[in-house]
């Protein structure tokens, strides 16, 4: 059967039973991920359809030979399985018109303060250069949860989401009062505060407030909507996130070695709160889900941990980066913040199949045991073509 069309088949759609028994209702992208991707490696390769999992040679060099391989994922977003999961973040307005959104969840390169940033900005009317992000420091800001499980766009931009609107409410609401007009003709617009005539900068705003015997700031607690035990019947998660991945790889049937040419990757995350960032984050996650499938292995002997510094443990580099082509599709999720969901760990889960399928599909080797052997792989076509 075709690689795709079996794909497509298995595919989960709205309305679907995932494997822990939960009906996907909302926010399924998997089949959109699958036809972007299939598209692509035709369009990226030059090759028709039923070319694309072929072996390839080119007579100059016989022995080095090239296929593409696919694969598809999905990730929860989320603690699930019962966890209470849980962010508090923490808005406030100073005297010069900048905002401070503060949250203790971590930064480790996803990308979170620029959405923290970027999430405040749209909803305080501002650009995001007004918006200053702490984050980290426990003794100044609110718990943030643990940053694992694809959690923090969705829990913490939530939390900086409604922070932000709390405060944004009880600005109308002053200035409502100090003009005397309904709230709804408050109009936030470009950092200018609008009310019956008059206007005012985020600056006056502050001081204002502060005159009227208010502080500034808002606080607001998200929590999550609850998932159940795995068992238990309900939804064990929240939220999904689905990939779809295409590896082309050049095998050489002399060594074994293991070129990764190109990556196509498309990544349903409800939606892209920050594009240019999501596309560097979804680089990244190839080159982790890269060095997972042929470089990085963590090596014990007697008790004994060999690869104990960086000089040992093979991080893949900018030698081994393939030409990586990023697809976003959005399919909202009704509880994410502009209906964004996670990406930490979805954009690396099916690099190491689509990797490893491609190698059977360049030389009939199948790989079970990752980082790739390459002896492995010379060793079986030799004993293959020697009989």
């Amino acid at each position: 059967m075709d690689r795709i069309e079996l794909r497509r088949m298995n595919a989960l759609r709205v309305g679907s039973i995932t494997n822990t028994g939960q009906e996907l209702k909302e926010s399924v992208g998997l089949m959109e991920c699958i036809d972007e991707v299939s598209s692509s490696m035709c369009q990226v390769s030059g090759l028709p359809r039923e070319e694309l999992f072929r072996p390839r040679v080119e007579l100059e060099t016989p022995h080095l030979v090239r296929s593409w391989g696919f694969a598809a994922a999905y990730k929860n977003t989320g603690l699930g399985g019962g966890a209470p999961d849980i962010s508090g973040a923490e808005v406030e307005l100073y005297d010069d018109g900048m905002f401070e959104v503060r949250s203790s969840s971590a930064e480790m390169g996803q990308g979170l303060v620029s959405v923290m940033r970027m999430i405040v900005a749209e909803e305080m009317s501002v650009a995001p250069e007004q918006v200053r992000v702490l984050v980290m420091d426990t003794d100044l800001t609110p718990n943030g949860g643990p940053t694992t499980a694809s959690r923090q766009t969705y829990v913490t931009g939530n939390a900086s989401r409604y922070a932000a609107k709390t405060l944004r409410n009880a600005i109308t609401a002053a200035l409502a009062e100090k003009y005397d007009v309904k709230p709804e003709q408050i109009k936030f617009k470009d950092g200018i505060i609008h009310a019956n005539g008059n206007s005012m900068t985020y600056a006056e705003i502050a001081k204002e407030m502060k005159s009227m015997g208010q502080q500034p700031r808002a606080l607001y607690v998200y929590e999550a909507p609850k998932t159940q035990p795995l068992g238990s019947g309900g939804d064990m998660h929240f939220a999904f996130s689905f990939g779809v991945q295409a590896a082309e790889v050049e095998v050489n049937k002399l060594t074994g070695e293991v070129r990764v040419l190109k990556v196509i990757s498309a990544n349903d995350v409800g939606m892209a709160v920050n594009p240019l960032g999501l596309q560097g984050q979804i680089e990244g996650g190839v080159m982790m889900g890269l060095g997972n499938a042929l470089t990085e292995e963590f090596i014990v002997e007697n008790g004994n941990v060999v690869t104990d510094h960086l000089a040992r443990y093979r991080v893949p580099g900018i030698m081994l980066t393939p030409e990586i082509t990023a697809i976003i599709v959005e399919h909202p999720t009704a509880e994410g913040p502009y209906g964004a969901k996670g990406v930490g760990e979805i954009c690396s889960i099916p690099t190491t199949p689509a990797i490893t399928n491609a190698i059977y599909n360049a030389v009939g080797v199948r790989v079970d045991k990752t980082p790739v052997d390459q002896e492995l792989i010379a060793r079986e076509i030799w004993e293959r073509e020697r009989k």
